[in-house]
């Protein structure tokens, strides 16, 4: 089956179906058209998708549909696709808080937190500057720095340099540096009070 060319005005109509989570319309637009035509559909001035527009309002059911009604190499791949800033839809699910949505395509589709956007941000970074906490957590615990602690009452930090992101990289260093930073006596003040220049 051949995949149709859309119209631009035929792509918005799928574009703001997906913005505004009506996925009862979609189900119907991708029962007369090849699901496949979705890889081909993109704003003509944002160049986003519709994932982008269904991941950035949190429509999840939407967006699991959407991603469904692909196969599976190809939902991997759409996932990555940059709007003109650069940004994936994982960016905008992100950024936006949408926790659920970020696991399902990170654990399910392969979501790649460490593409950067035109203006050199992960996905890590978008959410932690956007004080998105919840999915900032989820993140860093599933990707970041991990601390253990051995019998000696030593942490130990795990850390591979160049695949975390900036803000991991961020915390990795300063937690090496606290661990590595010797404590400071008590009564060093008293014996700095005893010297003198004379």
């Amino acid at each position: 089956m051949s995949i149709p060319e859309l119209t631009q005005e035929e792509m918005d109509v799928v574009i703001y179906d997906a913005r505004v989570g009506d996925l009862e319309t979609l189900e119907e637009i991708f029962a007369e058209i090849p699901p496949l035509t979705l890889l081909n559909i993109k704003d003509d001035i944002t160049l986003s998708t519709p994932l982008h527009m269904a991941c950035a309002n949190g429509h999840f059911d939407t967006v699991k549909y959407l991603l469904s009604i692909l196969p599976k190499e190809d939902a991997v791949n759409w996932i990555k696709a940059k709007n003109e800033s650069g940004n994936t839809a994982l960016h905008w699910a992100g950024y936006n808080g949408h926790l659920e949505i970020v696991k399902l395509l990170i654990d399910e589709y392969e979501g790649d937190v460490f593409i950067k956007n035109d203006a050199g941000h992960d996905v890590l970074y978008e959410v932690e500057s956007n004080g998105q906490e919840e999915v900032e957590n989820w993140l860093l615990k599933k990707f970041a720095i991990e601390e253990t602690v051995n019998e000696d009452g030593d942490t130990k930090i795990t850390y591979t340099a160049g695949t975390e992101s900036k803000l991991a990289d961020e915390q990795a260093r300063d937690a090496s540096f606290k661990s590595a930073t010797p404590e400071v006596p008590e009564d060093l003040d008293k014996k700095t009070d005893k010297l003198s220049l004379e």
